[in-house]
């Protein structure tokens, strides 16, 4: 039977399981401690109380509303789709997502590898932290999941069997609200610099900007072209200098690649922009940004590369011509543009904001930053059917200047 753990209540589930018991030898010497930082779980860590270097396992369980926003009911299923998504991810890409070690359906809760290792890359990226191994990483992860889930890998048959195993109608449809709807209109949910008041109005009266934004919102709603993370940004993914860990794929699905690229390259946009306050030495700032913008640019040439080579070697023959994946590419890199643009502008002008830009305390600094980070947004909305190459992104990125001051 179901009921929400607490702190106390995690240790007796622990010492209670067999699976468990194979990995901690002694079940009295146990604490736990409450990590839940997101928006809509528990999570603890459980490990030896006087042994720090012992083993250790993290329990997320999913509850039946946001643990931050209490109103939002949301569905406790989405802890099966996510033990789902991470054993397949294993599968094709088994270095880059926590280990699972048990799924339990009546608690709906997730036992799995603890990356105590590893950091929220997020914050890495607001203290100026450089990853070296990460645009490689990510670009493997993202054209191995992508193209194992597609058309192009799978047989019609395997591909639509699978689509209903990972139907998510509730969390979908909070991505449709809060990433392609209520940013863009006058919503209550809105949170906005109240210095960005124009801008915010601005956009909503930009018609053909809302329509680009709507394009893509159909695109999310009625592709089904892979099986996508659906919250892949920064604070969805672990990492250290050698290694990137992809966490938290409850909002999984069937939808469009670009979803999934556009998340992990608008994030490491919107990290540029926060810079201009959180590296404050010019050199520095300098520095990490070509930093960041090279990893824009590895990030998807190495996803293309490697999603190609997949393609040529495994892709069945239902897609016997090299134009069409030129083309394929092409449109792909454009709509990524779009869909980071969205992720970028929702996290200034909607309900749920980055640790980036709003843990700049001074008002008018944040707002220097969230200007800038909303410009790049918007050119890479309107420029995006122009695109042939990354470098098009990157471009606009070192063009562009922050506006305003501090």
């Amino acid at each position: 039977m179901y009921y929400s753990l607490d702190r106390q209540s995690v240790l007796e589930y622990v010492r209670k399981s067999p699976l468990m018991a194979q990995i901690f030898k002694n079940g009295n010497d146990l604490t736990a401690i409450d990590l839940a930082e997101g928006n809509i779980n528990l999570i603890f860590r459980v490990r030896s109380a006087t042994t720090p270097i012992g083993p250790s396992v993290l329990i997320k369980q999913a509850l039946p509303h946001s643990r931050r926003y209490p109103e939002i009911r949301l569905p406790v299923e989405r802890a099966r789709i996510e033990s789902a998504i991470l054993l397949l991810e294993a599968k094709y890409c088994p270095k880059q997502v926590p280990e699972v070690y048990l799924y339990d359906p009546e608690m709906y809760l997730i036992a799995m590898e603890d990356l105590n290792q590893h950091k929220v890359m997020r914050y890495g990226l607001v203290s100026q932290q450089r990853y070296p191994e990460f645009p490689r990483q990510i670009g493997v992860f993202l054209a191995s999941t992508l193209f194992h889930t597609s058309d192009f890998f799978l047989s019609g048959s395997e591909k639509k069997a699978m689509v209903p195993e990972f139907i998510n109608p509730h969390l979908c449809k909070i991505t449709e609200d809060l990433v392609f709807t209520q940013p863009y209109i006058d919503h209550p949910n809105n949170r906005c610099n109240p210095l960005l008041r124009t801008e915010a109005e601005d956009i909503a009266r930009d018609e053909e900007l809302r329509s680009e934004v709507l394009m893509l919102k159909a695109d999310f709603m009625t592709n089904a072209q892979a099986l996508i993370h659906g919250d892949l940004h920064t604070g969805s993914i672990m990492v250290n200098e050698s290694e990137t860990k992809v966490i938290d794929p409850e909002f999984a699905f069937f939808g469009p690649m670009a979803y999934d690229i556009g998340a992990v390259l608008g994030n490491l946009a919107l990290s540029y922009a926060s810079q201009e306050c959180h590296a404050t030495d010019t050199n520095l700032r300098g520095r990490y940004r070509e930093w960041l913008t090279e990893a824009i640019e590895r990030v998807w040439n190495i996803f293309e590369v490697e999603f190609r080579t997949l393609w040529a070697a495994e892709g069945n023959a239902q897609w016997p011509s090299e134009q069409l994946r030129d083309k394929f590419f092409k449109k792909l890199l454009q709509d990524t543009a779009g869909m980071g643009a969205c992720e970028m502008m929702r996290r200034i002008l909607g309900l749920a904001h980055v640790p980036d830009l709003d843990g700049i305390e001074d008002e008018r600094a944040r707002a220097v930053a969230e200007r800038y980070a909303l410009n790049i947004a918007r050119h890479w909305l309107r420029e995006r059917h122009k695109f042939t190459t990354v470098s098009d992104l990157t471009a606009i990125i070192r063009t562009l200047e922050p506006t305003g001051s501090a």
